[in-house]
């Protein structure tokens, strides 16, 4: 009976001793926080020439009539110069006579609001004042011209931004690793130099070394964050075609799986 007893006590505890063994297991897993600066460069690849045409006449068919003959020949010269005209919003807009005034201006507008985009290295100087020639008279996105400013009429924009930061953050995420190995990260998953599945992005922070001006007249530097749930916003435009050398830090986490024992 005795020796009965001993072995009931023992099937109680193996199991019991498993599940400690289970739970230290758990314990064990190791977390780490991996980070690291890096660097890179973006440059504009087109230019937008913003801004419209409009006509005016005394019947809406006339000015409309002008306006298509203004176009055609617009579409035509951008397309020689291996640009691409996109037509927006066209307004039509209507002046009240007033009693006792004599106006020389028709009554009846169309305003066609337009782009032009080109190579970011077209002479956008040559190029504007021919399409002034051919019937531009509005320029920046305000082409009803409802306040009296100055507008930026020559726009740069970088088309294959996500693509530039999804590659720089890949990159910033590989330097990471790399760093965290060579002083001596994790034995087992340093084995390999490519960055595991599991390792996870936290938050990766971007920003542009120099200030840059936008349309608004403003001159500050670029500035976003990225996570797994945020990716980078729309870039703004640029006034001039230059390089733009942005830093970026990034903050990762992994977790090590420890062996059981």
């Amino acid at each position: 009976m005795g020796a009965a007893l001993v072995l009931a006590v023992c099937a109680l505890f193996i199991p019991s001793q498993a599940k400690a063994q289970e739970a230290e297991y758990v314990a064990r897993q190791a977390y780490f926080g991996i980070n690291a600066s890096c660097t890179t460069e973006a440059s504009p690849d087109r230019a937008v020439i913003v801004g419209g045409v409009s006509s005016s006449a005394v019947k809406p068919s006339d000015a409309a009539e002008q306006l298509e003959k203004e176009l055609g020949l617009m579409k035509s010269y951008v397309a020689e110069k291996h640009g691409e005209l996109r037509l927006m919003e066209r307004a039509r807009t209507v002046k009240n006579p007033q009693n006792g005034r004599g106006d020389t201006e028709a009554p009846f507008q169309e305003v066609q609001r337009l782009q032009a985009t080109f190579p970011a290295n077209a002479p956008v100087d040559a190029i504007l004042d021919k399409l002034i020639e051919l019937g531009m008279d509005r320029f920046g996105d305000n082409v009803l011209n409802n306040y009296n400013r100055r507008e930026a009429v020559v726009r740069y924009q970088i088309s294959n931004f996500d693509d530039l930061m999804n590659n720089f953050e890949q990159t910033c995420a590989s330097d990471a690793w790399t760093q965290w190995c060579a002083k001596g990260g994790n034995e087992k998953a340093c084995t390999s130099k490519k960055p595991p599945a599991n390792l996870e992005l936290q938050g990766f922070t971007v920003r542009s070394k120099e200030s840059l001006m936008r349309p608004d007249g403003m001159a500050t530097p670029w500035q976003w964050n990225m996570s797994r749930a945020q990716r980078s916003p729309d870039p703004p435009d640029l006034l001039g075609n230059v390089a733009v050398h942005l830093e970026g830090f990034i903050n990762l986490s992994y977790q090590a799986e420890a062996e059981k024992p």
